[in-house]
Order: structure tokens, then C-alpha cells, then sequence
């Protein structure tokens, strides 16, 4: 019997996908090398040029795809916290810049690739390899954040889950100079202290100060995390690799943040869900968030935005 066409795609993108799973499960570790590097950019493809909703149905009710979904999710998990670990260290072995990228917006406005190879923290800094998908993301976010409210620009951002490279941090302050030249403040949250002390010496490395972008090693639930005076709270993707841990985290999260405040969410829509867990909008109206903004980017950019509100009333009311 010969398949219709929807099959036939969805049979090959089942196959694919499930075939990228099991060499990631088969390697030995997931730090980057040619091998790493090309599945998981063939993971990414496939979830990334999907745009028939139809066919994403299909593919992500797969029996086969079921079955694999949140542990890929942690492998996608442990693949970008390697590939960020590695080029932290890969910066933190490079010479100093001159002049802090704090101080030089030219830094956001020429591709890396223009630069010569010299060994140099900032430049190397700019070669990552996501670098122009981060800065395009954070530039969608606070594009969002802009139209989602009337209260004018954001100044404080605490980012949850800032991993071994803040490149969220560091995209937000330059994106935020090159806009409207507003001088904002990123705090840095993550569990691992590890990857708080590395990203640190990375940014005092590449010049930032210490008024700028700030760091806390701390759990979601330690009482030593407070979120009261931060216009935005952002979520890293992968804080929760499936939308039930994903909503666990936001009501935490949501207890410590002041009235009014922004929660700004990554999260994935049809076929790139298999890479990053998907925010349920309705989750967050039963923590008494208000939503009011969702976006879904069809471009190189993978992660959707979700913002919400931290309602007065709820907060008061300690519905939250």
C-alpha cells in the first residue's frame, strides 16, 4: 500500500529524528567535537524546517517520538551546557581586550567573522557559534517586553538558569545600549557553581562591571533569592525539561517577584517542542500570572517568547 504523502514525511521525520537520538545516547560524552556538533545540527534542522502543523502533529504523537521526548530534551540539555562550558573556557584562555565590550558598541554591529583571528577574549567571545541566534532572540524579547507594556523600558533583569556562558546577560545590555543607549543591569542566577564562577571571570574578563552584570549561585526555592526589584525575571529554556517541572519553577519563581513585575519565558513551538519543553499558557493563569504576549518565530531564531504579568492584586492577595 503506497503512503500519502503526510505519511511518508512523517515516517522519514520519525526514522531521522529517533536515528538522531540513539548516536547521542551511543557517544561517549557531549562536549563539542565534529561528531556532536554534526547530529545535533541535524536535530536542529529537522525540528527547525517543519512548518507543515499537520506533519508536526503527526511526528510529535509518534508512538516512537513519545517515548523519547523528555529524555532528548536532556541530552539537548547536557549538549548546550557542554558547548557553553567549552567556549567559557575557550574565552578565559584568550588574552584580555583592549577596551571592555561593556564600553564598545561596535561590537554588536560587525560579525565576528569580519575580525581577524588574533587571540583575543572579546573576539573569541563573539565567535560562538549561536552568538547572531542569541542576539536576534534577545532583540525579539525585548521587542516583546517593549510592546507587551506601557511602563517604558526595562532596567532590571535577573536571568534564571544563566548556564557556564551568559550570553542572554551580555545580549541584553548591548542589545539594550544599541536601542535606546539604556544602561541596564543583569543579575545572574544559576544552581551550579561551577558555571557561576566561570561566567563571572569571563565577564570581568571581557570588562564588564560589577554594577552591570552580577552573579548568585542559589536554587529557585532558597530563601537567599530575591526577585522583588527586578522589572523582568527571565527563565532560561531548559530550567525544566518538561512543562509540569517547567510550571513547578514559574510558581517559585513567580512567589519571590514583586507586583507588576515581567516574566519573561523561552519556550518551543510544534516540532522544535522535542528540543525545549513548551510553556502551557493556561498554567500560568491558574498561578495567577497574567499573560500578554506570545512568540512564535518561524526563522533561525528556535525559541518562542511567553510573557506574563505579576498581577498587584493576586500578589497581595497571596494567590500567588
Amino acid at each position: 500500500m503506497q503512503l500519502q504523502p503526510h505519511e511518508d514525511r512523517v515516517t522519514s521525520l520519525v526514522t531521522r529524528i529517533v536515528a538522531c537520538y540513539v548516536q547521542l545516547t551511543q557517544l561517549p560524552t557531549l562536549r563539542p567535537s565534529t561528531k556532536v556538533n554534526g547530529i545535533f545540527n541535524d536535530l536542529v534542522r529537522l525540528c527547525c524546517d517543519t512548518f507543515d502543523e499537520v506533519i508536526a502533529e503527526k511526528v510529535l504523537t509518534h508512538p516512537n517520538i513519545v517515548d523519547i521526548v523528555t529524555p532528548l530534551r536532556c541530552l539537548c540539555s547536557i549538549g548546550e551546557y557542554q558547548l557553553e562550558a567549552h567556549w567559557t573556557e575557550q574565552i578565559l584562555e584568550c588574552g584580555s581586550p583592549k577596551e571592555g565590550m561593556a564600553s564598545c558598541r561596535l561590537l554588536i554591529d560587525v560579525p565576528a567573522k569580519k575580525y581577524s583571528d588574533r587571540c583575543s577574549a572579546g573576539i573569541m567571545f563573539l565567535k560562538f557559534p549561536y552568538y547572531d541566534n542569541y542576539l536576534d532572540l534577545v532583540r525579539m524579547e525585548l521587542n516583546a517586553l517593549a510592546s507587551a507594556t506601557r511602563s517604558g523600558r526595562a532596567k532590571r533583569f535577573a536571568v534564571l538558569g544563566s548556564g557556564p556562558l551568559p550570553m542572554t546577560a551580555l545580549c541584553i545590555i548591548l542589545e539594550s545600549m544599541k536601542q535606546n543607549g539604556n544602561a541596564v543591569v543583569v543579575h545572574n542566577v544559576d544552581r551550579d557553581p561551577w558555571a557561576i564562577a566561570k561566567s563571572s571571570a569571563m565577564c570581568r574578563k571581557l570588562g564588564y562591571r560589577l554594577d552591570q552584570v552580577s552573579f548568585q549561585c542559589a536554587e529557585v526555592e532558597d530563601q537567599t533569592l530575591d526577585l522583588q526589584d527586578f522589572d523582568v525575571v527571565c527563565l532560561a529554556s531548559l530550567v525544566g525539561t518538561t512543562s509540569e517541572q517547567k510550571q513547578s519553577v514559574v510558581a517559585q519563581v513567580a512567589r519571590k517577584m514583586g507586583p507588576g513585575a515581567m516574566l519573561l519565558l523561552r519556550s518551543a513551538h510544534w516540532m522544535r517542542s522535542l528540543l525545549y519543553p513548551v510553556v502551557v499558557t493556561t498554567h500560568l493563569t491558574a498561578l495567577g500570572l497574567k499573560p500578554l504576549l506570545i512568540v512564535h518565530p518561524c526563522n533561525h531564531v528556535i525559541n518562542s517568547v511567553v510573557i506574563s504579568q505579576i498581577e498587584s492584586s493576586n500578589f497581595h492577595n497571596g494567590t500567588l
